[in-house]
């Protein structure tokens, strides 16, 4: 059998940075990490290429660990052109019309947020796992994984891995030569011997279903709706509407003038919108969905400009208790949890509530787009760790995508991952024991449990279109919008602080 000291099944966003920040680190740049990957290595993205359906949101903690401890990926995405950061972002409820809206100037940051496609964050980290010397099987799969049951110190675990050879040149597509093949596309079949194993094999993870772990969750009975549309203006919000069949999210990527779509529904109206609608009556349902006109007004709003007596109460609002928000700042920061930001844009700060803002008008994106659905749910597993195997990424937990954390988390469990192993170098500990990785499952869970029930508890609340449950709601968005130290909490959280 071949010998490795991690091998990552799986070749997504998750398991590649948690390869990549392996070999980066000083305490780990030593170890033999393999990664199996399903696919082929990613193309390098050009700038005139049609944006693609599949994007992130990457939080300012995402962005900084692809920076500083991958091998620099960040700036493999940058360099391709295509990113687009978003420095405020605006809530609403499509029913009672409350909003909150949240700036990056509050923090004293640059940005909220960056959206990138998927398939640029995953190339920048093949191009960075390639600097440092990541070993990639690709087009291949792990068919049996067999792991200890309990700690055993010399013991590795063993994976089974099917390599589909590449056909006429007659080399596996691998980053080190493990012999050739026939003249015509064969699989073959190789075992590796590894100190950890990583599940990153997604939600349906053949891994950690081998291992035993059991899931615990829910389906929402929903879809998620994913595409592309331009806008009549370039824009630097992320917008979100939540209307009572789930929430539709316009955020921007490229220039500012296309707009990644992300939009909760039901399977029928997802069926439509995904794959029934041309791109002009797709542009146009988003349009009206974050208008509210058309089939997505609301029952007791017709549309925005029925808001404009509450527009207008809040803008008297805003100036009239500006005095006291200023007088009252630092005591409610300290209630809270969050530093006074000094330095920060003085209107923003002292904003008492943010006034709402009319999202742009929605356009065709035009030719080669595409769209997509998939299901929603949530899950997590019932334990992270076991000898010589850890769980990260969507074979750890599924979250709604909502708040868009889904990919935020996996990055978070790489990073936590890493951060154990590099520990337990540093011990001289094993790296595939239970003592070793007890601190990456405690760290995981502390940090990703929370979030899932708040965006589990924020689907549910908005679910309920009845008006006194609306009413609520656009109640407490106001409140949140009225109190700076609050939305300064939220937002925090939000960009990966906790």
């Amino acid at each position: 059998a071949d010998v490795a000291d991690v091998l990552v099944v799986g070749g997504g966003v998750a398991g590649a940075a948690l390869a990549c920040a392996l070999r980066a680190r000083d305490a780990t740049k030593d170890l033999r990490v393999v990664v199996v990957d399903g696919g082929d290595a990613q193309r390098a993205p050009k700038r005139d290429d049609a944006i693609d359906a599949r994007c992130v949101a990457l939080t300012p903690r995402s962005r900084a660990f692809l920076a500083h401890e991958c091998g620099g990926a960040w700036d493999e995405i940058e360099r391709a052109g295509r990113a687009r950061a978003f420095d405020a972002m605006q809530a609403w409820d499509g029913v009672g019309g409350g909003h909150a809206t949240y700036d990056a100037r509050e923090l004293g940051a640059a940005s909220l947020g960056t959206v990138a496609e998927n398939r640029v964050v995953l190339w920048a980290l093949e191009r960075a796992g390639e600097r440092l010397g990541v070993e990639r099987v690709a087009r291949a799969r792990v068919t049996a994984t067999k792991t200890p049951e309990e700690d055993a110190s010399g013991t590795p675990a063993r994976a089974t891995v099917v390599v589909e050879d590449a056909g006429k040149g007659g080399k596996a597509t691998t980053t080190r030569d493990r012999g050739a093949g026939g003249g015509e596309a064969s699989e073959r079949t190789m075992e590796i011997d590894a100190r950890l194993i990583v599940a990153a094999d997604g939600p349906k993870s053949a891994t950690r279903t081998a291992a035993g772990i059991k899931v615990g969750g829910w389906g929402y009975g929903q879809r998620a709706v994913v595409g592309t549309v331009r806008t009549d203006r370039a824009h630097s919000t992320a917008w979100q509407r939540f209307l009572p069949t789930g929430p539709i999210a316009l955020l921007p990527i490229g220039d500012g003038t296309y707009s990644n779509v992300v939009w909760t529904t039901t399977p029928s109206e997802a069926k439509r919108l995904a794959e029934d609608a041309s791109d002009a009556e797709f542009a146009q349902a988003v349009h009206d969905a974050l208008q509210g006109q058309g089939a997505y007004k609301s029952q007791y709003q017709e549309d925005f400009n029925r808001f404009a007596t509450l527009r207008f109460v809040e803008d008297v609002a805003n100036q009239v208790f500006k005095p006291l928000a200023c007088a009252a700042r630092t005591t409610m920061s300290k209630v809270v949890g969050v530093p006074a930001i000094e330095g920060a844009d003085e209107a923003a700060r002292l904003d008492f509530a943010p006034p709402f803002r009319y999202p742009p008008d929605v356009l065709p994106a035009g030719e080669g787009t595409k769209r997509g659905s998939f299901p929603l749910s949530t899950h997590h597993a019932t334990r992270l760790i076991k000898p010589r195997l850890a769980l990260i990424g969507d074979a750890a937990h599924v979250v709604h995508p909502l708040g868009g954390q889904g990919l935020n988390l996996g990055l978070r469990d790489a990073e936590l991952l890493a951060n154990a192993i590099a520990d337990a170098r540093a011990l001289g500990q094993d790296i595939g024991s239970v003592n070793a990785l007890n601190p990456y499952a405690r760290a995981s869970v502390a940090a990703n449990a929370p979030m899932m029930a708040a965006l589990d508890g924020l689907q549910k609340l908005f679910a309920n279109d009845t008006y006194p449950v609306a009413l609520a709601r656009s109640l407490g968005l106001a409140a949140v919008n009225a109190t700076g130290p609050v939305r300064r909490k939220i937002a925090w959280y939000a960009m990966g602080g906790a």
